[in-house]
């Protein structure tokens, strides 16, 4: 399946995913308000970590070992593979969620600065931690089989019931509904994942003690100790941001700079879907530099021509879009749209450009440019975010992404070889130029016709100007001819 089909499966697919997470968020938003979506996030990012340790970030190393397991047909190697996986990792989830309800007061004051006055609800999350860990260990299975019917179906099985649970509950029962709508959602996705996976992968998902093999333990370390890395990274970067928010301005800052960040990402839930599915193994086929410069080019501009559209669509109606997906008391985020948006488009470059190290297994530089990254952030908010709050750590955001781009495309170059086309450049640049004359519009005229023309304008040259390229064309056959399969 080419890159563009499988975009087309996962976004039209993930359409029903998204909605059942903006339903989730406007009822988050109705009964919990600003300092409770606060709350909800940051026990959320928190729970992550645990989740993310459980998993001993392995997802990147399963994903790579069971594609060249699948690739070679080698189906001992893959029985090896996933029961080591299932086993280790299933155990070492189950520990640390002990660990975290014991631990659950202290856990509570560090990340809400509230004396523990929610252990309870920490505790109940940790119940979910031994599942969710599962289910990604079936979730990289699948990626390694590019199985991407599977894994969008498991995804919106998961959303959708989530979200019923979560807006059943959340009305009556508050906090706690809205954490039990939480857990549902990885409970659903543990099944879903076993099912999908047996069918996939048939007698080799069943895990056996005699196919453990702590050679593959060791062979993953790599993979895992910089996988955990970035994931923890990413993770404990958001959260000391946003407990230096809550510290200086409160919880209800926090909710709203996260439901800022929340809404530019959500859009674009389906590019980070693609990316790890998709892309991971398919750079990990590329035999030489030339075949890696050819995927990354590929990657980047289908990524480069499908994304400002939606992101000027984004910022051009963001006061329309966060009453209709939040509610009126989270008014502040629509001007952060303005930074979170066109950041997001760097992010997403910038994680494109890492998977060539990735895929020739340069382990070190990789962590190394997430940790880079992830400083920058840090180091940035704890000086904006005092003189400017919510703003700051926006700006903060965009600075941390920009410089990832720029430290990632140069360490792909250095390190693998791989080259950015002139064609890439100039899709590259004329994105760029479209979302800072979009956000400046957006900054200086309210909303009505004058900023929605201006912007259909300015989007209309962008297209203007690319049609010259015969990449992007390309990109646009190819992804109507796609999109004509896959309804036909």
């Amino acid at each position: 399946m080419s890159l563009p089909r499988a975009f087309t499966a996962f976004s039209g697919a993930t359409a029903v995913s998204m909605v059942a997470q903006l339903i989730r968020g406007k009822f988050a938003a109705l009964f919990l308000g600003p300092a409770g979506v606060g709350i909800f996030n940051q026990l959320a990012l928190t729970w992550n970590l645990f989740q993310l340790a459980g998993q001993l970030g392995s997802f990147n190393g399963i994903v790579q070992h069971g594609a060249d397991a699948l690739a070679d047909d080698n189906q001992p190697q893959l029985l090896r593979l996933v029961s080591t996986s299932t086993l280790l990792l299933g155990g070492v989830s189950c520990m640390l969620a002990l660990a975290g309800a014991i631990a659950a007061a202290p856990v509570s004051d560090v990340v809400l600065h509230d004396g523990g006055r929610h252990a309870a609800l920490v505790r109940l999350l940790m119940l979910a931690v031994p599942f969710a860990v599962t289910a990604q260990t079936y979730r990289a299975l699948l990626s390694a089989a590019r199985a991407v019917p599977q894994l969008v179906r498991n995804q919106i099985i998961s959303d959708v019931g989530s979200a019923i649970v979560f807006g059943v509950l959340v009305a009556p029962f508050g906090l706690g509904g809205a954490i039990l709508g939480f857990m549902t959602a990885h409970l659903i996705l543990f099944v879903a994942g076993l099912l999908s996976a047996r069918r996939v992968l048939g007698q080799a998902l069943m895990p056996r003690w005699t196919y453990f093999r702590w050679s593959i333990v060791r062979s993953n370390v790599g993979f895992g100790a910089s996988g955990l890395v970035m994931f923890a990274t990413t993770n404990v970067s958001v959260l000391l941001v946003s407990r230096i928010l809550i510290a200086r301005f409160g919880l209800e800052a926090n909710g709203i700079f996260s439901n800022a960040w929340r809404i530019a990402s959500v859009y674009l839930g389906a590019i980070t879907a693609t990316t790890i599915s998709y892309l991971v193994p398919t750079f990990t086929r590329a035999r030489d530099s030339s075949d890696m410069s050819r995927d990354l080019n590929s990657a980047l501009a289908f990524f480069l021509a499908l994304l400002p559209p939606v992101m000027t669509g984004i910022m051009a109606t963001g006061e329309l879009i966060v009453p209709i997906v939040l509610s009126a008391k989270f008014s502040p985020v629509a001007p952060l749209l303005l930074l979170f948006v066109p950041a997001e488009l760097f992010r997403v470059l910038a994680e494109t450009m890492t998977i060539p190290l990735l895929a020739r297994r340069k382990m070190v530089p990789f962590t190394l440019l997430y940790l880079a990254q992830a400083s920058i952030f840090v180091a940035c908010a704890a000086l904006l975010i005092p003189s400017f709050g919510m703003v700051g750590a926006a700006v903060a955001y965009g600075v941390s992404t920009v410089s990832g781009a720029v430290i990632d495309g140069g360490a792909a170059f250095i390190i693998t070889r791989a080259r950015i086309r002139r064609d890439t450049w100039m899709l590259g640049s004329s994105a760029v130029v479209l979302l800072a004359s979009v956000a400046s519009l957006c900054h200086w005229l309210p909303l009505g016709l004058s900023r929605f023309a201006l912007s259909t304008l300015l989007l209309g040259l962008w297209f203007a100007v690319n049609t010259r390229s015969v990449e992007f064309m390309s990109l646009l056959r190819g992804g109507f001819r796609s999109m004509t399969k896959l309804v036909m």
